[in-house]
């Protein structure tokens, strides 16, 4: 699918032919990611899973760096696209990839030496702390590999094809599975075993999709022997990259701080905890594609000066946010159990992980409304505020009532405070996507691109 799908033809068709790849290719993405729990709460136990659990957030504030980069080369490359300018797309791919995979190197090696001293410092349990340090040195080993991976996946669906992200990943997924089973179940190689294949199956996704992105006929082309690299470019790229990192810097650090808060309650409730947040990323997978689909639509349709179809795609993508908010409410709240079980889950840990995703599902309409609304504004070319959205909601509104509520809710307290954050990043989208500032920088991003293009 080229990106003139994106900006010819019936807005909302058009749209939902490319996030349908989207939405399908994150529930693989998270079937991907939930092969290990899946697979070690089965057959080596919950001990186990809770070692994967509490390495979790210090794997998702390491990735948080390198996808803030990416999102600033996808916002880039999808107003190049739209202006049609190769030149410029070739650009942005050389100098912010490279910049990325320089990062990741130096990240993984860095993780390699400091994983025991990070998971001391979030008070890991002594039951968790041996598998943890096994399984987390494994996954920085395999960290440019996983990095390579996600950005240029973003680049091809910038791009506006969806469908070869979606085969690779396809293909991965399966890879990972069966390898999976080979190291855990066959061979007995337990945690370690999860990350050697976990690592394993993103190297090969990663050099996979490299290599279709260098059969294509244009921009994404990324030869170490033919860069074009620009100065002008990565600072630009920075800019939007930046408030990018940050937002994802301070969810995954408060989801850090939260893991270091749920760590207290207990073994069970660190499993429960885990069970829960692999069930949501299933849940809330469709509801945050829609939003990436939009903010590559937006950038694309701004830099080819149709506003009008901007408009049209976040009525549309709201839409399909609210009817999936309330199929998960009903979902959820019927077989949330049964899901927890299919984890490994017995006893109170059941309970435990069903209170977890019932009480998210209340909120799943905010969350749609907020992540679509976050994917126009930072389409358009303003991470900021998404940034301000997910510092002011995490830092200032979740964590404190996760420390407030555990005294006298216990783990349901916990559980409860998502609900205040999503209600301030709820009200933040909603007042600041009515007001006379966005309308402007909607004016202002068709302006700019007009006078870079001429």
């Amino acid at each position: 699918m080229g990106a003139a799908t994106l900006l010819e033809g019936p807005v909302g068709c058009g749209l939902l032919r490319f996030v349908l790849p989207i939405l399908a290719g994150n529930i693989l993405q998270q079937l991907y990611n939930s092969v290990d729990a899946m697979i070690i709460g089965r057959y080596v136990g919950e001990a186990a899973l809770g070692a994967i659990g509490a390495s979790q957030p210090i794997i998702s504030i390491v990735l948080a760096l390198v996808i803030g980069l990416g999102i600033g080369m996808e916002i880039l490359l999808g107003v190049y696209i739209g202006q049609r300018d190769g030149q410029k797309a070739k650009q942005v791919v050389d100098t912010m990839f490279t910049a990325v995979m320089l990062l990741a190197v130096v990240m993984a090696a860095a993780g390699w030496f400091g994983t025991p001293a990070m998971l001391r410092g979030m008070r890991t349990q002594p039951e968790h702390m041996e598998a943890a340090t096994a399984y987390l040195r494994i996954i920085f080993l395999g960290l440019p590999g996983i990095t390579g991976y996600n950005t240029m996946t973003g680049a091809i669906r910038a791009s506006g094809d969806s469908r070869a992200p979606l085969l690779f990943l396809a293909v991965c997924t399966a890879a990972n599975l069966a390898l999976d089973l080979l190291a855990v179940r066959a061979l007995g190689m337990g945690v370690e075993g999860a990350a050697w294949a976990t690592a394993l199956a993103q190297m090969l996704s990663f050099l996979l999709i490299l290599g279709y992105a260098n059969r294509r006929p244009h921009g994404l082309r990324y030869n170490v022997r033919d860069l074009d690299l620009s100065w002008h470019m990565l600072l630009r790229g920075l800019g939007y990259a930046i408030p990018a990192s940050i937002q994802q810097c301070a969810t995954s650090a408060g989801t850090l701080f939260l893991q270091t808060v749920v760590n207290g309650l207990g073994g069970s409730a660190v499993t429960a905890y885990t069970i829960g947040c692999r069930i949501a990323s299933f849940a809330a997978a469709p509801i945050v594609n829609i939003g990436q689909a939009l903010t590559i639509f937006t950038s694309q349709n701004l830099g080819a000066r149709q506003r009008d179809r901007v408009r049209e795609a976040k009525r549309y993508c709201l839409l399909w946010a609210f009817c999936i908010g309330g199929a998960l409410l009903a979902l959820l709240w019927g077989f949330g159990g049964e899901m927890s079980r299919f984890f490994g889950a017995a006893g109170e840990t059941v309970d435990m992980a069903w209170d977890y995703v019932r009480i998210l599902s209340l909120g799943y309409f905010m969350a749609g409304y907020f992540t679509v609304m976050e994917g126009l504004v930072r389409g358009a070319g303003n991470t900021v505020i998404p940034m301000v959205s997910t510092i002011g909601g995490y830092w200032l509104f979740r964590l404190p009532a996760a420390v407030l509520l555990r005294g006298p809710l216990g783990y349901r307290g916990v559980w409860m405070s998502v609900l205040t954050g999503w209600s301030f990043s709820f009200l933040l989208e909603l007042f600041y996507t009515r007001s006379g500032h966005f309308r402007r920088l909607l004016d202002n991003s068709e302006r700019v691109e007009e006078r870079e293009h001429e």
